[in-house]
């Protein structure tokens, strides 16, 4: 199983929380798992170049490496951040974030 630990420097405030209700259906809701992912870079590349990828290859991205990455749920960008390393791991630094209701909206379109 992946670890899923969150790193954060402090807890969400009050009103960056969704709801203060403590509803039952908003507890189940909030327990629900969502794919959680970051993208490196993107390029478009012809089949017959993709057909030619073998082990070694490098394939070269028009973003520097230290460039900021997109966070995206369900699909749905809803931050940025910087790669870091989390002992033997890979995480991010979020530098921005979408405020909670744009990220509900966000969950919705997924």
């Amino acid at each position: 199983m992946p670890d899923t630990t969150v790193h954060s420097p402090t807890p969400p405030s009050d009103t960056e929380r969704p709801t203060g209700r403590r509803d039952p259906e908003m507890q189940r809701i909030l327990g629900v798992s969502v794919p959680v992912s970051v993208t490196l870079a993107e390029r478009h590349m012809t089949v017959k170049s993709v057909l030619a990828i073998s082990v070694g290859t490098i394939i070269e991205f028009d973003v520097p490496f230290d460039a900021e990455l997109v966070l995206t749920v369900a699909d749905q960008p809803i931050g940025t951040g910087l790669a870091v390393k989390v002992g033997e791991r890979f995480g991010l630094r979020v530098r921005s974030i979408d405020n909670v209701r744009e990220r509900i909206d966000a969950l919705g379109r997924g």
